[in-house]
């Protein structure tokens, strides 16, 4: 579904376990990687300043056991003054159909947050990003960081509002369905929505049993789930009982995920969530 990724990474404790686990990118049809480093200008690190070739070399380290695992893997090390719109330059250079960066703010002994070069990637993408979850040990000035390893994609948990703009996230798990052991759908209820239409439980459940279909269509049996409260604990709690391997979300949507920005729910969903999330855009019309 997705033959190029391009994997982002910055040089820290968090790119070992970034790299770890591969399979399941493999099992997302991806064949093909670029690892990417992008240096800030202005920090005496820009690759014109002599970097370059130490950059490249501890990419092309990185890059070995990917390739012994059967990768087409490329490195491509820029320099910029914006981190995150020269990563997606490289994704558009590239020809990638998938972006993937490290969940991981800068101070990691604070706990994990979305920093802010992966939220603003998530911001200004039109391709499908997925958030890697990354664990932090340690304490003030030694800590490590691990990716807890999923062995496929045993599990997919497809999130909805039923938006028009959550139509692609659906898609993109239909795209999965095939290569997926088993996909969750789940609708989480706005109490006061459900309140003012006694019905929509009802209606919710319908929507949800139309898109399981789609799913069995495409070749994977679904399960779906009506639950109620905050979205965000409640797509994160039920992908922990499911032990889902991924969360697939749309990026806009009208509960969870602003417009054109990431909303507070999703931000806390990949904070909260303990695995990795695909945030699924909705396609930009051409002028």
């Amino acid at each position: 579904m997705f033959r190029t990724a391009l994997i982002a990474l910055d040089h820290s404790a968090a790119q070992g376990p970034l790299l770890n686990c591969l399979s399941d990118l493999r099992e997302m049809g991806v064949a093909r990687v670029v690892l990417t480093h992008v240096v800030r200008v202005g920090y005496g690190q820009g690759a014109e300043y002599g970097n370059k070739g130490a950059f490249e070399d501890w990419l092309e380290e990185c890059a070995a056991p990917l390739r012994d695992a059967g990768l087409d893997v490329e490195v491509d090390v820029r320099a910029a003054g914006e981190v995150a719109p020269e990563i997606l330059d490289a994704a558009a250079a590239h020809g990638a159909g998938l972006i993937v960066i490290g969940s991981r703010g800068q101070n990691m002994v604070r706990g994990l947050f979305l920093g802010s070069v992966a939220r603003e990637v998530i911001q200004l993408s039109a391709l499908p990003v997925r958030l890697e979850w990354i664990e932090v040990n340690g304490e003030d000035g030694a800590e490590t960081c691990e990716r807890a390893c999923h062995a496929g994609l045993r599990r997919v948990l497809l999130a909805t509002d039923f938006s028009p703009q959550a139509r692609p996230a659906e898609a993109a798990a239909a795209g999965l369905a095939g290569r997926a052991g088993g996909v969750d759908i789940v609708h989480v209820l706005n109490p006061a929505e459900a309140g003012r239409y006694t019905r929509w439980p009802i209606m919710a459940r319908a929507a949800l049993d139309n898109i399981a279909h789609e799913i069995a269509a495409a070749g994977c049996a679904a399960e779906v789930h009506l639950a109620e409260g905050k979205p965000s604990e409640e797509i994160a709690r039920l992908a922990g009982e499911r032990d889902a391997d991924l969360i697939v979300v749309g990026k806009h949507g009208q509960n969870w995920v602003e417009s054109v920005a990431i909303g507070s729910t999703a931000a806390n969903l990949c904070e909260i969530a303990r695995r990795p999330v695909l945030m699924v855009p909705v396609p930009r019309c051409e002028p």
